[in-house]
């Protein structure tokens, strides 16, 4: 069962929750003799490794540090001890403007993420966990249970948006703005899109928030934070470095800026007559997009997202040095379009875009950060932002989350679910506007909410959802 840790002391919670007990199905399932939480929250893959595969086989890293990191030294994490970037939002001042200042920033994160890594990305190697004799990196739990879009067993890869030809290279009368000729040779392919599979991996200081919310024996432990419960380990301590590799199916055949990037392996869906289906098999997937997030104070929201873009006419010997930043995010910008009537819109202070990269972007929402393969209607924060998940060992209900992958009328027009998508909130205020109050924040971790999800469907039904074909479409 969960714990709730109130004042340092651990409260066995016996409470029923939506009508059924918090720790009915886990012990129901141990007295069936099925699979226990444990077994179940670090499981490596959904499926497991077929009979006679001979290539890579993805381990998860959930040795969490036991002990507090401590404050990250300047010399470890460079970008906190950058005085140059300046977060404070002054709206009588200019919009910031992407320089060598935001470059920096950002390469002193990149400098970090690819140490000890491969330089070549080569699917052999994959992602080392280990650097320099310690783990470096770990995994967030319980993200090979949902069968539909869960771990799979080659690189511990997961589903994520399905995007379209024009998310690439924009509109067939060319992008909005007419900044990029677009020398694609290939494909017009619109109708199944092309899946995107990833891989998100956290460094020590956020390896110790997981392990403290998320113990060995597979069940959460969430903490009282005045008023509002969330998980014990949170909010992410100061070093904590998120990144998050995007792979796609489209091919440099398809996407011209795509050649030479990195192609892993994937036990991906297969594509029949234009539909994907839950059924799996290995196929290569294309590094697409890098996601970067650190804990930064100097935020107001906490936090600071970065995108780089995979850009394969750079010419350069390593892929790494073929990641071209595409921009710097600390908030969503409460005071710009679609938060606020148009007529009361001011350009966006908490993005900064690289408008003078050489592929083309659709970047976020009237001027926000977004990546190549994320949703132009939304932006990074905002999206990250909504992250929360219903009190622990509860299933998600219908309508009972934030609308975090879009809503009607996303990014289109002024409106109270735009106001609310597009506002600032910091661990561990409840979602904008007092709607879903018995929700927990995730600090904004997508991947803990994931998590949660999925021990709340195994606490209250055994099992996972079930993935259907209708459901991948």
């Amino acid at each position: 069962m969960h714990r709730l840790v109130i004042a340092s002391a651990v409260v066995v919670v016996a409470a029923v929750a939506a009508g059924v007990g918090l720790h009915s199905r886990v012990a129901a399932a141990a007295a069936e003799g099925g699979a226990s939480a444990q077994q179940l929250a670090f499981q490596n893959s959904v499926t497991g490794v077929p009979p006679g595969w001979t290539g890579p086989v993805f381990e998860l890293s959930h040795d969490y540090p036991a002990s507090d990191p401590g404050d990250c030294s300047p010399e470890v994490c460079t970008w906190l001890a950058n005085d140059q970037v300046d977060f404070n939002v002054d709206l009588d001042d200019p919009p910031p403007q992407w320089n060598e200042v935001w470059a920096n920033y950002l390469q002193q994160i990149l400098d970090y993420v690819k140490e000890g890594q491969d330089p070549q990305l080569t699917d052999t190697e994959g992602w080392k966990a280990q650097v320099g004799g310690a783990t470096r990196w770990f995994h967030v739990p319980w993200m090979a249970y949902d069968p539909s879009r869960g771990r799979e067993f080659i690189h511990g890869l997961t589903n994520e948006r399905t995007a379209s030809i024009e998310d690439f290279i924009g509109p067939e009368a060319g992008l909005a703005e007419g900044r990029h000729a677009l020398p694609l040779t290939a494909t017009t392919k619109t109708s199944a899109g092309f899946e995107t599979w990833a891989f998100g991996v956290y460094n020590p200081w956020g390896g110790y928030a997981i392990g403290r919310s998320w113990p060995q024996d597979g069940e959460p432990e969430t903490a009282q934070y005045g008023s509002q419960v969330a998980p014990a380990g949170l909010p992410f301590p100061q070093g904590t470095l998120v990144a998050k590799l995007l792979f796609s199916t489209a091919t440099p055949a398809e996407v011209y800026y795509l050649e030479g990037s990195p192609a892993w392996q994937a036990d991906r869906h297969l594509e029949v007559d234009d539909e994907f289906e839950c059924k799996r098999a290995p196929r290569p997937v294309y590094l697409v997009q890098l996601d970067v997030a650190v804990t930064d104070s100097r935020s107001p929201t906490g936090w600071v997202f970065g995108t780089f873009a995979y850009d394969g006419t750079i010419d350069a010997e390593s892929p790494w040095d073929r990641l071209a930043p595409v921009g710097v995010q600390w908030g969503s910008d409460p005071w710009t379009f679609p938060a606020v009537p148009k007529a009361e819109s001011l350009p966006p202070r908490e993005s900064v875009l690289n408008l003078g990269i050489g592929i083309p972007q659709h970047f976020g929402c009237n001027g926000r950060l977004a990546g190549p393969v994320d949703n132009p209607q939304s932006s990074c924060l905002s999206c990250h932002g909504a992250a929360y998940a219903p009190p622990a060992g509860e299933a998600v209900m219908p309508n009972t989350m934030p609308p975090i992958f879009g809503f009607e009328g996303l990014c289109t027009n002024y409106s109270l679910n735009n106001a609310e998508y597009f506002a600032d909130t910091a661990f561990p205020m409840s979602y904008t506007g007092g709607n879903y109050p018995n929700l927990m924040s995730m600090d904004t971790s997508l991947q803990m909410q994931v998590a949660f999800e999925q021990y709340g469907q195994f606490n209250q039904y055994g099992e996972p959802v079930a993935c259907t074909d209708a459901g991948l479409n």
